[in-house]
C-alpha cells in the first residue's frame, strides 16, 4: 500500500482515519499535559505546530479512539473530556486596521457563544473570552481548555517599520484579549500559545506571570519535526523509493536529505531535527527541492539584512547569542531573534559555562534558497534571472569550467548597485555577493576556512572538482603568491577530486573581478 503524505493536512482525526502517515508525538503530549497548565512553544512555520494543537485537542476531547495504538494509549487511563477552544490566527489579513483582528475574534467568539449556548456578555472580545470561558465551567462543570494557534500573526503582519504604529494597537488589542486568561485560572485546565516568534512575549502576555516557556526546553524540543529515527521508521519505504525513481541508492538518498532538510536544534542538548513540510514533499514528489523555503521570504527580513549591513558569509559559521537574545524580538529590530525564530538560523552548538548558543545554517535547502532569495535584493536581477545563473554557476562547477563559473560571478557583480565608497562596505558587498551567488547554486561553500596556515577566502566543492579561491584588491600575483606561499590545497591532499586553485583580482574603480589566474 502506497504511503499517504500529510501534505497540507493539519488535522489529527483525519491523519488517523484516512491513513496518512502520523509521526507519533503523543507520549511528549502526554508529559506536557501532566507538566503544568500555561505554555508557550515557538517554532518556524511549516514545523507542524498546527497538527500538534489538533492532537492536543483531540486528547482533552477525550477521543480515546483516535489514539489506538500511539505511545499516551499506554500512559493515559483516565481520558477525561474537557471543553476546548481553538483560537487561530493564521488565516487573516492585519495589515490595514487593527478592526480586521477585532473583527476575527469577534467571529471565533461567537462561533464558541451558539456552540455552548452561552449568551454574549462584555463591551470587549477580551471581556468576552473571560465570560465565556467562566460559563463554560458552570454549565459543564468542567474546565477549559485553551488552544492559540499563531498568537502573534497579526504582530508579524506588521513587523515593518512603517507598519508600527498599527502593530501597536494589535498588541494593545492582543493584550487585552489574552489577559483574561489570567483572571480566569481557576476555570481553566491546560492552555497552549504557539507562533513563530516569541515576539513581545513580555508585553502581551504580561498577565500571565507563570507562562512557561518551551521553545528551549530540551525535554520537548523533538515535539515538532522529524527526527532521524523517525525518519527511518516512517518513511524507509518512502525514501526507498525516492531512491529507484533518482537512480541512487537508498544510503545515498538518506545522505541527501539529510544534508538538504534536516539540522534543526531547538535546545542545547536537543536532536537534530528535520522539516516535515520538506520531507514529505520531497517523497512525495520524489525530488530533493526547495520546498518549505518555496513558502516565502519576509521582506522584512531581507530589508533588515541590508539595512544592518550584515556579513552574511558568517552566517553558517560561529554566532554566539544567549537565549535572551535568540528568544526576544520586542525591539522589531533583533535580526538575529528573527533569523532564529523563523527557522533561518539554528543551534549548532552551546557552552554551558559561558551559557551561549553557536548558530548556523540549518541545511542545504535553507542555504541554497536563502541565497536565491537575496541575490535580487543585492543587484538588479530579477528572480527568474537568479534562478538561470543559479543552474549556470552549477553546470559550470560541476564540469569544472572556471572561466564560465568567474564570468557569470562577474556578470552578477557588475549588476549590483553602488552604494558607498567606504572600502569596507565594497569589501562586505564584494563578499555577500559572492558567497549569496556561490551558495544559491546548491553546492558546499566554505568562507574563510581555516588551514594551518591561514583562511582560505573560499572553497566551492562540486562532484568532482574543489575550488580554492583567494581574492585580492591588490593584484593578481599577490592572490597566487598567497594560495601557494600558504599551501592551501594541502587541506585536500587526501581529497580524490581534482583540486583547482584560483587566484582573483579584484578592481575597486568598476568594483568588479578584474582577472582570474588558474595555478597549476
Amino acid at each position: 500500500m502506497a504511503l499517504k503524505y500529510p501534505l497540507g493536512i493539519q488535522t489529527f482525526k483525519r491523519l488517523v482515519k484516512e491513513g496518512f502517515i502520523y509521526v507519533d508525538k503523543t507520549e511528549m503530549v502526554y508529559n506536557l499535559a501532566h507538566s503544568g497548565t500555561y505554555f508557550f512553544l515557538s517554532r518556524p512555520r511549516r514545523f507542524g505546530k498546527s497538527l500538534l494543537l489538533s492532537t492536543i485537542d483531540a486528547y482533552f476531547s477525550g477521543q480515546k479512539e483516535l489514539f489506538k495504538g500511539l505511545a499516551i494509549e499506554k500512559l493515559e487511563t483516565e481520558w477525561e473530556s474537557y471543553p476546548v477552544l481553538r483560537i487561530d490566527l493564521n488565516a487573516g489579513d492585519y495589515t490595514v486596521d487593527v478592526s480586521n483582528l477585532i473583527n476575527k475574534l469577534d467571529g471565533i467568539m461567537l462561533n464558541y457563544e451558539e456552540t455552548f449556548n452561552i449568551p454574549k456578555q462584555g463591551d470587549t472580545v477580551g471581556d468576552r473570552f473571560g465570560n465565556l470561558i467562566r460559563n463554560i465551567f458552570n454549565k459543564t462543570g468542567k474546565q477549559v481548555v485553551i488552544l492559540v494557534d499563531e498568537y502573534d500573526k497579526p504582530l508579524i503582519a506588521n513587523i515593518e517599520r512603517d507598519k508600527w504604529d498599527l502593530q501597536e494597537k494589535m498588541r494593545n488589542t492582543l493584550k487585552s484579549f489574552y489577559g483574561n486568561v489570567k483572571t480566569m485560572d481557576p476555570y481553566i485546565k491546560f492552555a497552549f500559545f504557539t507562533g513563530v516568534s516569541r515576539f513581545s512575549h513580555v508585553s502581551i502576555f504580561s498577565d500571565i506571570n507563570n507562562l512557561t516557556d518551551i521553545s528551549l526546553d530540551a525535554r520537548f524540543s523533538a515535539i515538532c519535526g522529524i527526527s532521524e529515527e523517525e525518519l527511518h521508521h516512517y518513511c524507509d519505504e518512502g525514501v526507498a523509493e525516492l531512491a529507484d525513481y533518482c537512480q541512487m541508492t537508498k544510503d545515498e538518498a538518506y545522505t541527501e536529505l539529510k544534508h538538504m532538510y534536516d539540522g534543526f536544534c531547538f535546545s542545547a542538548h536537543g536532536k537534530a531535527m528535520y522539516n516535515p513540510w520538506s520531507i514529505f514533499m520531497a517523497l512525495n514528489r520524489r525530488e530533493f527541492d526547495s520546498y518549505w523555503y518555496a513558502t516565502g521570504t519576509p521582506t522584512f527580513l531581507i530589508k533588515l539584512i541590508r539595512e544592518k549591513r550584515i556579513d552574511l558569509t558568517q552566517l553558517d559559521s560561529h554566532i554566539d547569542a544567549d537565549s535572551s537574545t535568540m528568544m526576544s524580538n520586542d525591539d522589531n529590530d533583533n535580526l538575529l531573534a528573527v533569523l532564529y525564530q523563523s527557522g533561518y538560523l539554528t543551534i549548532k552548538g552551546y557552552d554551558a559555562k559561558a551559557r551561549t548558543y553557536t548558530l548556523g545554517i540549518p541545511n542545504g535547502e535553507v542555504m541554497q534558497a536563502f541565497s536565491a532569495n537575496l541575490l535580487p535584493y543585492y543587484s538588479h536581477l530579477d528572480r527568474p534571472q537568479a534562478g538561470s545563473l543559479r543552474a549556470k554557476i552549477f553546470r559550470a562547477a560541476q564540469a569544472g569550467n572556471v572561466d564560465t563559473l568567474l564570468t557569470t560571478l562577474k556578470g552578477i557583480l557588475a549588476e549590483a548597485p553602488v552604494e558607498s565608497n567606504d572600502e569596507r562596505i565594497i569589501e562586505l558587498n564584494y563578499r555577500n555577493i559572492v558567497a549569496i551567488a556561490l551558495r544559491m547554486s546548491g553546492l558546499d561553500v566554505h568562507i574563510e576556512q581555516p588551514t594551518s596556515a591561514g583562511r582560505i577566502d573560499l572553497a566551492l566543492e562540486a562532484d568532482d572538482y574543489v575550488y580554492i579561491m583567494e581574492f585580492k584588491r591588490t593584484t593578481l600575483e599577490a592572490a597566487a603568491l598567497q594560495l601557494e606561499s600558504r599551501h592551501y590545497a594541502d587541506s585536500y591532499l587526501n581529497d580524490p577530486r581534482k583540486v583547482m586553485k584560483i587566484a582573483i583580482a579584484l578592481d575597486d574603480s568598476i568594483k568588479n573581478i578584474s582577472s582570474w589566474q588558474v595555478l597549476e
